[in-house]
Formats: structure tokens, sequence, C-alpha cells
């Protein structure tokens, strides 16, 4: 994989490096954490937009606020916030004292500039969620005027999720209902208790017409059953209906042992934030139609669970779906139970990796966007055992056959790669050694390798000289979204790293930029994928070449 460092003074630089684990900003153990709690679309999970925000009249701290959800890890004091937009932010500060789902309220500061919907982030620790919040024009504070949409009192409605009796109503559980707006303005919307369910909105209506809003269940049927529950709003009433269905009686394929079969599907990572990628599939045996709720315990910050409805008995598989964020790595146990049924199954955490070095890990790349010339490569089980070291063998292939690629460590914090710096720069004779290829560090920290010296001796009539050379690297970005395209389409990965590589050659006794000579490269990784792209660039600046990563499969 790797040329001539004074090959490349006509080729350009191709410099396979490692990855960065995700930096921590905490410091000390003072610190909580945890992650904020989302859906597949980056949405807060739940979230709760409180007061009217109006052009040009400044927020209220104690009424204007944004609730969200975070599931912490570890407690600690936190800092909640969001970016400025539109002229004003929200924030909160605090101490965590329980493990598991805390609620934060964030209150609001400043003062909207202009009237519409300002999109906000919100952030802590290391995650993100988006809530959207509308303002209004100016002088249009006061209550919206607007009619429920129904035909002969039944409202223009829809009803989500699933409700059995006696499982208690989650984010999923919301009626969408339809409005005519008259005059713009705030509104809030909740029914009676009916059948130990409540349906509840709020929030700001910046247009007149029809439009739509989503009322949120809470409460826990008692009974089962057909509900109509009515809605008043305004002089306008009308009603929808909720059918509560018996609880469904399953067993567990496997108990009381080991679940049988299973199937676990995403990546899971210490303290990175499960996602909808993130899911096990079970098989049950149902003798009972009806609603079902199965969950497992909650072991180091991260559980399972799933809803829904069995229509038909026998055999069937059920999805249970990853909250929580792992706070240790290696093996997990987790107990799951349905009615009086119950099994385990087992997750594997591993750490934060930007280069992943599982055996069998392996990985597809094209150049330059040419479907037919691409490159393989992949980490195998044998390891290499240098320098008190064991470093992870990656081989390569380009249609010729396997080929090494390079020997891999992480030791804490730091990646290491052990290679032939001598046969890498041109030396004369062979000179193994290892260097630091990426830190846990923030954008823009740069470092060096340690220096290589030996003879390089050209060909006839120039003489042979000793040389001195040494490598630099730079994070340019930290955990942003990039997106790649070959010619099997276009794939976007969040929690990119970028890393600017260059060398540098011993002048005397001064160090010198080695880039108006051979010019320099970008390496893009992927948290738990690897690395996804690399540029390399002349010493002018235009792009050489480039590969990028078109296939991969990470154990």
């Amino acid at each position: 994989m790797k040329k001539r460092l004074f090959q490349l003074l006509v080729l350009g630089i191709l410099v396979f490096a490692g990855c960065q684990k995700e930096l921590s900003f905490e410091s000390g153990n003072t610190l909580s954490e945890g992650s904020l709690q989302s859906d597949v679309t980056g949405d807060c999970l739940p979230k709760t937009v409180n007061g009217a925000y109006v052009a040009g009249t400044s927020l209220a701290a104690n009424t204007n606020t944004i609730v969200v959800q975070v599931n912490v890890t570890a407690t600690g004091s936190f800092t909640v916030y969001t970016d400025t937009v539109n002229g004003y932010y929200f924030r909160a500060t605090g101490v965590f004292t329980t493990i598991g789902s805390n609620t934060v309220t964030l209150r609001g500061n400043g003062t909207p500039f202009t009237s519409g919907t300002n999109n906000f982030v919100v952030n802590y620790d290391s995650t993100v969620c988006d809530v959207a919040v509308t303002v209004l024009p100016a002088g249009a504070g006061g209550p919206a005027v607007f009619t429920l949409q129904n035909t002969a009192g039944t409202c223009s409605a829809t009803v989500n999720g699933s409700y059995g009796m006696g499982i208690a109503l989650t984010s999923s559980n919301t009626v969408t209902l339809s409005v005519n707006v008259t005059s713009i303005g705030t509104y809030s919307i909740s029914t009676t208790a009916t059948n130990g369910m409540t349906f509840s909105a709020a929030g700001t209506f910046a247009t007149t017409g029809v439009q739509t809003i989503t009322l949120n269940g809470t409460g826990t049927p008692v009974a089962s059953g057909t509900n109509t529950i009515p809605v008043t709003a305004g002089a306008s009433t009308c009603s929808f209906t909720v059918t509560v269905g018996g609880v469904a009686v399953c067993t567990l394929g496997g108990a009381p042992g080991t679940c049988t079969p299973s199937t676990l599907s995403g990546s899971y990572m210490q303290g990175v934030a499960l996602t909808a990628t993130n899911t096990v599939q079970l098989q049950v045996t149902v003798t009972a139609i009806g609603v079902y709720s199965i969950s497992t315990n909650t072991v180091s910050g991260f559980s399972f669970s799933g809803t829904g409805n069995f229509t038909t008995t026998g055999i069937q598989t059920v999805i249970l779906n990853g909250t929580g964020t792992p706070s240790i790595t290696g093996p997990v146990t987790f107990t799951v139970t349905a009615g009086t049924s119950s099994c385990t199954f087992v997750v594997t955490v591993v750490p934060i990796d930007y280069f992943p070095r599982i055996a069998n890990s392996n990985w597809s790349y094209e150049y330059d966007d040419n479907s037919v010339d691409s490159f393989y490569r992949k980490a195998i089980t044998p390891t290499l055992s240098e320098i008190g070291n064991i470093y992870n063998i990656f081989m390569f292939n380009d249609g010729t056959g396997l080929d090494s690629s390079g020997y891999f460590r992480k030791a804490s914090t730091d990646y290491f790669e052990y290679f032939d710096a001598g046969a890498f720069i041109g030396f004369d004779n062979p000179q193994w050694a290892e260097y630091i290829f990426l830190k846990d560090a923030a954008a823009s920290t740069n470092w060096k390798s340690p220096a290589f010296t030996g003879t390089y001796t050209p060909p006839p009539p120039d003489p042979a000289q000793t040389l001195t050379i040494r490598f630099s690297y730079t994070i340019l970005q930290k955990d942003v979204s990039v997106s790649i395209t070959t010619s099997k389409g276009t794939v976007s990965y969040p929690n990119t790293i970028v890393v600017e590589e260059k060398y540098e050659q011993l002048v005397g006794a001064t160090w010198t930029d080695a880039t108006p000579a051979v010019g320099y490269g970008k390496s893009y990784y992927a948290r738990g994928v690897g690395l996804i792209k690399y540029e390399n660039f002349t010493p002018a600046g235009a792009v050489n070449y480039q590969f990028e990563l078109r296939r991969y499969q990470v154990f």
C-alpha cells in the first residue's frame, strides 16, 4: 500500500493511517455521562416546547422552555444547551443524581428577531437532537383561534401506536388531528382522562388554514375495549376512538434459558447512544392474540423493548428496539421477560473505535470513481508480536493476490502502526519502528512521529545522502457527517474525523515542511466503520488521486 517517500515527489503521498477515538471533553470525575433521546429522524424524543414566542419580545426564562429526556449512564454535573438561532437560545445546568431517564428543562434566553420556524440543535455530552420552535409575528402573542375538523362529530384524526390493557402509553401512542386555524397564536389541547389515558399538545400556529397537530398520549389503560375520547378546542368539539386490546399470551423461545433463536443487529460501542439500527429479533409462541409488551432489564446503561399486537397464534418473531448508552465494554447479558416466561441473550460492547481491527473485518475501496479500479483490505486472525507489543495484521488485494497492508494496535487513547520506515521513506536499509498515527484529542491538535534517519542512495551520478524525516498529523474536523459517492451509490457517514497528513525533513537543525516537494494527504475515518476516504494532494493543493469506501463489514 505504501510507496517510497521520494518516489512520491512525482506520484504524491499515500499514507494509510489510523483513526481517532472519540474525544471526551470531560475533566475529572464530576461531570455526568449519557445521551439525549431522539427518534430515527434526529428529533428529540420526547420533546416539549413551552410558552409563546413572538418576534421582538424577550423570552421569559420561566415560561419559554424546552423539555427533553436524557439517558444518564454516570451521575454528576451537566450542561444541556442549544445553539443560538434567530437571536435566542436555551440552556440548562444542574446535577444528575440518578442513572437512567432524566427530564431536563432548558430555559430560554434572548429575543427572536423575526417570525418563522427555528430549528435548534440540543447538545449534551457527545450527543445531539433537534427541536423546532415557531416564532409568531410581532404583536401576535395571544391564543390562536381554530376549529377541529370533523364529520358529524367524529374528528378528522389518525390514531397511532398499539394500546393494551395494563400497558403504559409511550411516545409511539399519539393522535394526529386536523384543525382549521383562523387566527394565529398559541394553543393548548388536552382530553379528559378516559380509561386511564390522556392526550394533549401545546404549541404555536404561525399561519392560518387547515393544519395538523399531534397529541401525545400518557397513562395506562385499565380495561380492554373501544374508548370514545372527546376533544374540545374553543367552541368546537369532536371525538376519536382508541381501541384497547387484551394482553396477548406468549412464550419466549428458549425459555427459561438462552433465547433461541435470537438475532442481534447494529453496533454497540461504549459511550455511543443506541439508534434505530440497534435491535434484537426474538422468537415467541403466541397462544392468545392481543397486545404485547416485551422488554429486558437495563444493564450498563441500555436496554431493549418492543410493543405491538399479535393477530394470530403460533410461532412468530418480535423485534425489540435498543435505547440508552452502553457504559462498559465486554459481554453484557440481558434477561427478556414476556408474561411468565424469560430468556437471556448477550450483547458484546466494544470500545469507541474509528479504525476497527477485529479479525475478518474487511473493506473495499474504489479509486477515482472508477468501478473497475479497486482494492480490498482485511484484518486477519493471526497477530504480530514485535518490540513488546501485539499488532493486528491487515492484508491488501488489488487483484494480484493478498499482501501485507500494515500492523496496527491501540493503547489507551493512542493508535499505533508498526512499519518499515526505511522502505517507506526510501532508505537503503530497513528501519522497523512504530509511531502514533492518531490520538484522542480535539480538532486542531497536531503531533509528530519520531524522527527516522537513514542513508538514501539515488541513481548515479547523484551521491548518497543522509536524511532525517518525520510525519506530522493534524485533526482538521471531528465527528462531522461525510457523504461518499462511488459506483455503488451515495452513503453518508456520521461521526467522521478528518486528518491531515504531512511530512517534515530536518535541514541542518531546522525541521522543514516537505509539502512543497511531496504534497500532502487527508484521511477520513467514520466511527465504527474505519477509513472511508483518502485524498492525495499535489504540492500545489490539487487532488492527485483519491479512493473511497464502497463496501465494508466490521465484526
